[in-house]
C-alpha cells in the first residue's frame, strides 16, 4: 500500500483492471457515463434518493448487476433482487469515491483487532492516497462542488420533494443557523378576500424552544431575484475587465482569508459547545422521561428538536474542516470563476445548475422599517471561489460606458 500497489480486488464501478498490470485502472465508459450523470444531477439539485429512482427509471444496470455480466472475476457482490433498482446507498457510495478523481485511495479501513478480526473505518489522517495515477472519470471541479452540495441539509416535503432549491444556502447574519422554508399558501384578508401568499424563509431559530432569534423573514421570489442580478453584475464585470476583477480579487484575498480563518475557528468552537450541551441535555431528557417527569409526548418532540440541531451542528462542522482541507491559493480560485463566467456568457434565467455552481451561501440580515414602504433588508451573496464580491456604482458605471 506505501508503494501504491493496489492491494484489494474491488474495482471502482467505471473502471477495469488492465489485464497485463492488475495496479493499472482503465476507464469502462458505459458505466462511467453513469459516474458523471450521478455528479452532474447532485449540481443540479438531485438528492441521492432522486437519482437512485431516475437510474431506476432509465433502467440503468446496477453496479453489481454489470459487474457480474462483464468482470464475473472481479464481482464481489452477494447478490441482488432487481438488477435495475438503484438505492441511495448505491448513489451515495459513488459519490463519495475519490478515485473518479483519478486518485487511489488505500488502508480504508483498519483491523483494530487481530484476533476478533474487527475492522473501523480509518480517518481522514490514516488514509493512503496517491494522486493522478489513473485517468480521471469527473474532474475535481465537479467532485467538490458536488461533495458542497451534499453538505447542505435540505429538508422534504410531505410528497418526497426537495423543498425550495434555495434550501441549505440561506443563513441568519445574526444566529448563524440556517433559514427554514415557509411553502406558499392562501390567506384572508381582513376585507374578506383571498390572495396566494408568496413562498418564504424564516430563520429555524425563530420562536425556537431552546434558541432565541428575530424572523428574518424574506421571499423566495426575492433572494433569485437579487442572486440573478448579483450573477449578472460580476459576469458582465469579469468579461468587461478581466485584468481589474483580478486586481480586485488579489487585494481581497488577504485580508478575507485571515478574517475567515478567525470566524470558523470561532463557529467551530461554539458548535463543538453546543454539542457537548445538546448531549447533556438529551440524557436528562432521557432521565426525566425515565422517573414520569417528562410526559412522552413532550420527550418525543423535544428529542426530535434536539437530534435535528445536533445533526445541523455535525455537518456543519464538517463543512468547516472539509473547507478548511480543500483551501486553495488564490490564483487557482480567480481562474476558476472567469472559467465559470465564460462558461455563462449567454443566460436570461436562473438554471438549479447555475444556481449551485455560482453561489456559496447567502447571509440574510433583519429587515427594518416593518410592512410599510421604507422596508428595508440587507442580504450579503457569497459566491464559490471569490466569496463576498460586490460591485461599485463607479464600476458599473464604467461597464456600461
Amino acid at each position: 500500500m506505501l508503494e501504491g500497489k493496489r492491494c484489494s480486488g474491488s474495482i471502482p464501478y467505471g473502471f477495469y483492471r488492465d489485464p497485463t498490470d492488475k495496479n493499472k485502472l482503465i476507464v469502462d465508459e458505459e458505466p462511467a457515463k453513469v459516474v458523471r450523470q450521478i455528479f452532474q444531477l447532485v449540481v443540479e439539485g438531485y438528492g441521492v434518493k432522486q437519482i437512485a429512482d431516475k437510474l431506476t427509471a432509465q433502467q440503468v444496470l446496477i453496479p453489481s448487476a454489470y459487474a457480474e455480466l462483464h468482470y464475473p472475476e472481479n464481482n464481489r457482490s452477494k447478490g441482488f433482487q432487481d438488477p435495475y433498482r438503484w438505492s441511495a446507498t448505491a448513489v451515495g457510495y459513488i459519490l463519495e469515491k475519490r478515485e473518479y478523481m483519478g486518485h487511489t485511495v488505500l488502508d480504508k479501513t483498519i483491523c483494530e483487532n487481530f484476533k476478533t478480526k474487527k475492522r473501523r473505518k480509518a480517518t481522514e489522517e490514516e488514509l493512503i492516497i496517491f494522486e493522478n495515477t489513473h485517468p480521471a472519470i469527473v474532474d475535481e471541479e465537479l467532485w467538490h462542488n458536488a461533495h458542497r452540495l451534499r453538505r447542505k441539509i435540505r429538508r422534504t416535503l410531505a410528497n418526497h420533494s426537495y423543498s425550495h432549491r434555495l434550501s441549505g444556502l440561506l443563513y441568519c447574519a445574526d444566529c448563524g443557523a440556517k433559514l427554514t422554508y415557509r411553502s406558499p399558501q392562501s390567506q384572508h384578508r381582513k376585507d374578506g378576500k383571498i390572495y396566494d401568499a408568496d413562498s418564504a424563509f424564516v430563520c429555524s431559530s425563530y420562536r425556537s424552544l431552546h434558541r432565541d432569534c428575530t424572523m428574518h423573514f424574506i421571499k423566495s421570489s426575492t433572494v433569485e431575484s437579487l442572486i440573478l442580478t448579483a450573477i449578472q453584475k460580476v459576469s458582465n464585470y469579469v468579461l468587461t475587465d478581466t485584468k481589474a476583477f483580478a486586481q480586485r480579487i488579489k487585494e481581497m484575498s488577504d485580508e478575507s482569508q485571515e478574517n475567515k480563518v478567525k470566524s470558523d475557528k470561532k463557529e467551530l468552537q461554539t458548535c463543538k459547545k453546543r454539542i457537548s450541551q445538546l448531549e447533556t441535555l438529551v440524557k436528562k431528557l432521557y432521565e426525566g422521561n425515565a422517573i414520569g417527569k417528562i410526559p412522552d409526548r413532550h420527550f418525543e418532540r423535544m428529542l426530535a428538536e434536539y437530534d435535528e440541531e445536533h445533526l445541523s451542528l455535525t455537518n456543519r462542522i464538517a463543512e468547516i474542516e472539509n473547507g478548511v482541507a480543500e483551501y486553495v491559493s488564490t490564483s487557482v480560485k480567480m481562474d476558476k470563476f472567469i472559467a465559470l463566467v465564460k462558461r455563462y456568457q449567454e443566460f436570461g434565467e436562473l438554471s438549479n445548475t447555475m444556481l449551485n455552481e455560482f453561489i456559496e451561501k447567502v447571509v440574510v440580515q433583519e429587515a427594518t422599517g416593518g410592512r410599510t414602504k421604507e422596508r428595508k433588508q440587507t442580504v450579503d451573496i457569497y459566491f464559490n471561489f471569490i466569496g463576498k464580491f460586490e460591485i461599485t456604482a463607479e464600476e458599473q458605471q464604467e461597464n456600461i460606458a
